[in-house]
């Protein structure tokens, strides 16, 4: 009987919870949040809210929706809200439309259809009858004061910069910023936006674009925030500061007939600018436009299932029947009802008892009714007792800021006129008639609240329209076209299939963010081929290590031109020689018979600064600059990736170089990622499980694998306790003092493009460009399979490309842009020590040329 009455209550509480989690889904399922972005937007939101929420719900019947509305600070701000599902609906521009669907994953459900049933409208360039005569070409409009609507709207800045780049001399400044191309142009001008984070990723934005901009309340500038914003903001601009404003072809007609600001601005005080440099008047917008732009468009997320959607656009096509009539909107707001009914106040069948017999609170979402249930408590049998003014202002204060008072008139002198005087404010009752086409000056001075107001209808687009690109069309060709680099594309040579992969995820990843120029993954064979393969063109940069750098440069004529930057804040790091702490008996002095662990053949760290260190101080035996032949008959066993290879051994191959290696078949003792022991980590690898007695390595390497770093069988256990330095005195130093125990420093890996007869300043500015952003975008340390770092390598790899210790790139100024230069007076002389050809252009140019002219000589003498 207990088990039968337990296994009820579990029932009973599992119905009780999908009830729960029903009515939860139902609740928000019928819930719809409507994303504003000014004070006078979300006043109107709220009026709409109230109206539909008290006294109208039931008009909408089936298609009834708990509208909420949601305030954020810019439509941007929206975009991200949209996409996180914290808010449902916005309005945006065509130009919005792409940011949207491009970077929110947000999607168009329907489409605005202006005054004559048109869904578009033209793009035009305003300027003031009589001045800039000077200006017969838009080249002239070079230095000359611009008013935006605003960075990333099609009319008031796509249109304009695309034309100006085509047909008017705007040069290409940043591959990935056209805001600079902007800046570079126009003289002081208001684009608000400009120094957002999305068009200004990397921070180096000047202000040029905000210096006509007025906005003085905090974040209140060069925002959406600022008078000059938006398609009113930029006339109110060019009334006030500006030589030409770039804006709709309705803006003028509708700004200069309103009766409640810009007195005394008449329409004839203006005329448009056409392409060719031409004038007309403000009313010949069909013939002289800069292009037409699709109307705007409200958006949701493509999260929301084919049902939602629909659910949100019957309601839209209900609160059009509902409050689509279309009045004066520049007449002063009547609080009566057609009936001279006072606000508030329902007169039902004339009975005191009914007076807000709703419990109408004004403004505030209610939670979800049924459709057939009047909100608030409704009780008919007694009156319900009315809220005093104060007690009212103070509760909705904590929910909308008030609607703005009709009381005082607007004044055109204050742009940031909005009714502070508390005592003012004024609450809407449900009774209020609303308009859905009308915004100013019943909710302050601002037009086009929610959607605009020369608005006949929203159109419902089908599925298959709900898509940006389907949505935009031939308008992407001037979106992309703003983002066009002189640079097609940038070839990065790599040498190994696991640095494919990662170059391949990188290419991805820049292309998501629309990075030029556009990167093509090539791979050599070798770091030898590589510079081969950029010399030649069919690749353009690659990774290389310092004496890479040099071989690079003395024998390819490539120059570094980027450098890594890791802990020490230049682009420079120490070599160390690194034992096991259990292992007292090995130290630098005297290393005859050791086994060896070195990052690669004639690489800085691994080999050719401790080398040259070896030999230069007669710790070991020496044959001339032969350094693999002395390390071969001095060291016992060694890994040396690429010893055997005759790119970087033109010697005599020691097989002892690369007995300790670990890579299989073509992998084995190869000098790149395909081997196990290649690099750094793989040097330190070596020490720990291939038998090494001694590793040479940069300063970072221990604390990069040691202490939890690393999840592979052999680092997961390795602590930094358990590696001690060699130093140069015999004496041994735990990883943390490698500033006093270490053979010397090296220059960071750099990236290197080509130099000589192929050099090219624009493709490395481009190449540079590219980088900075992609580091801007990707130069985080950790990753997950959803994301993309630059200086992260998916185990059990380390330092594929970049440097996995990498914390930014830095841009080598010219003067370092020459592999001797950046290498410094020490490396070339530690090259020289250890490398026999160091100094000699090549084989063909050097020892073959004073072998062939020895023979010549010789053959002369004996005839």
């Amino acid at each position: 009987m207990a088990s039968l009455l337990n296994l009820l209550c579990f029932i009973l509480l599992n119905l009780i919870s999908l009830g729960v989690t029903f009515s939860n889904s139902i609740e928000q399922d019928y819930d719809l949040i409507w994303c504003t972005t000014s004070k006078e937007e979300q006043r109107k939101c709220m009026h709409l809210a109230t109206k539909l929420n008290t006294t109208d719900f039931r008009d909408f019947g089936e298609y009834y929706m708990n509208l909420r509305c949601k305030q954020a600070f810019n439509k941007d701000d929206c975009m991200t809200l949209l996409d996180e599902e914290k808010a449902h609906i916005t309005l945006v521009d065509a130009g919005e439309v792409f940011i949207g669907g491009r970077y929110h994953s947000l999607v168009p459900i329907m489409q605005e259809r202006l005054t004559g049933g048109q869904k578009f409208y033209y793009a035009v360039a305003v300027v003031k009858r009589g001045t800039l005569l000077d200006v017969t070409h838009l080249s002239q409009l070079r230095g000359k004061r611009a008013c935006f609507a605003g960075v990333g709207t099609q009319a008031g800045w796509v249109l304009p910069v695309y034309t100006m780049m085509q047909h008017g001399g705007m040069q290409v400044i940043d591959c990935n910023n056209h805001v600079k191309s902007t800046i570079n142009f126009f003289g002081p001008s208001c684009a608000v936006n400009s120094l957002i984070d999305k068009y200004n990723p990397i921070g180096d934005n000047s202000d040029r674009l905000c210096e006509l901009c007025i906005g003085k309340i905090p974040g209140g500038k060069c925002t959406s925030a600022d008078p000059y914003a938006g398609f009113e903001g930029a006339f109110r601009c060019l009334v006030e500061k500006g030589d030409i404003a770039f804006l709709k072809h309705t803006t003028v007609a509708e700004l200069t007939n309103s009766n409640f600001d810009f007195h005394g601005v008449k329409k004839e005080n203006f005329e448009l600018l056409c392409t060719d440099g031409t004038r007309r008047s403000v009313d010949d917008f069909r013939s002289c436009n800069w292009g037409p732009v699709q109307s705007h468009a409200i958006v949701t997320t493509s999260a929301k299932t084919v049902e939602q959607r629909r659910m949100y656009q019957n309601f839209l096509k209900r609160v059009i029947e509902m409050y689509g009539r279309r009045s004066n909107s520049t007449l002063p707001f009547n609080p009566q009802d057609p009936f001279n009914n006072p606000p508030n106040r329902d007169l039902f069948n004339n009975d005191p008892f009914y007076a807000n017999r709703f419990n109408q609170t004004g403004y505030g979402p209610e939670p979800f009714r049924p459709y057939n249930s009047p909100p608030g408590n409704y009780d008919p049998r007694r009156p319900i007792k009315r809220e005093t003014r104060s007690t009212d202002k103070q509760r909705v204060k904590r929910q909308i800021p008030p609607l703005l008072p009709q009381q005082r008139p607007f004044d055109p002198t204050n742009s940031y006129y909005d009714g502070t005087g508390e005592e003012e404010y004024r609450l809407p009752g449900p009774h209020e008639p609303f308009a859905l086409f009308n915004s100013a000056p019943r909710y302050g001075i601002h037009r086009n609240l929610l959607v605009n107001d020369n608005v006949e209808d929203l159109v419902i687009l089908d599925e298959s329209h709900q898509n940006y690109e389907v949505y935009l069309g031939a308008a992407l060709t001037q979106i992309l076209g703003v983002r066009q680099c002189p640079v097609n594309r940038m070839s990065l040579c790599v040498t190994s299939k696991q640095e494919l992969d990662k170059c391949i995820k990188m290419r991805t990843a820049l292309k998501a963010q629309l990075l030029k120029p556009e990167m093509v993954c090539v791979k050599g064979h070798s770091h030898i081929n590589c510079m081969e393969q950029i010399r030649s063109g069919t690749a353009d940069v690659a990774v290389l290590d310092a004496s890479d750098v040099y071989t690079a440069g003395l024998r390819y004529d490539l120059i570094p031109f980027i450098a890594e930057v890791y802990n020490l804040g230049t682009p420079d790091y120490y070599v160390v020689a690194v034992a096991k702490e259990q292992d007292p008996h090995t130290e630098l002095t005297f290393m005859k018979g050791k086994y060896t662990c070195h990052t690669g053949m004639n690489t800085a760290a691994g080999w050719v600064i401790p080398m040259a260190y070896l030999m230069s101080n007669g710790w070991i035996r020496a044959y001339g600059c032969d350094s693999i032949r002395t390390a071969a008959e001095y060291f016992g066993k060694s890994c040396v990736p690429g010893a055997l290879s005759n790119e970087y051994n033109i010697g005599v191959p020691y097989d002892n170089m690369c007995d300790l290696c670990h890579g299989t078949a073509s992998s084995y003792c190869k000098r790149d990622a395909s081997e196990d022991f290649y690099g750094y980590t793989g040097a330190l690898r070596c020490l720990v499980e291939g038998g090494g007695d001694v590793a040479f390595v940069k300063h970072t390497t221990i604390a990069e694998v040691s202490d939890g770093k690393r999840d592979e069988w052999w680092s997961r256990n390795a602590l930094s306790g358990d590696f001690e330095l060699l130093c140069p005195d015999g004496r041994r130093m735990n990883s943390q003092d490698f500033r006093k125990c270490n053979l010397g420093k090296a220059k960071a890996n750099a990236i290197v493009t080509r130099g000589g007869e192929g050099y090219n300043e624009t493709e490395i500015n481009a190449f540079i460009n590219l980088f900075i952003y992609a580091q801007q975008f990707y130069g985080r340390r950790d990753s997950d399979e959803f994301s993309f770092s630059l200086f992260y390598s998916q185990p059990p790899h380390s330092d594929l490309i970049f440097q996995d210790a990498t914390q930014q790139l830095l841009v080598l100024n010219y003067s370092q842009r020459h592999y001797a230069n950046y290498l410094g007076k020490d490396f070339l002389r530690a090259r020289r020590i250890v490398d026999c050809h160091a100094g000699a252009k090549s084989l063909t140019s050097g020892a073959i040329a004073i072998i062939l002219s020895t023979a010549i000589a010789l053959i002369m003498s004996h005839s």
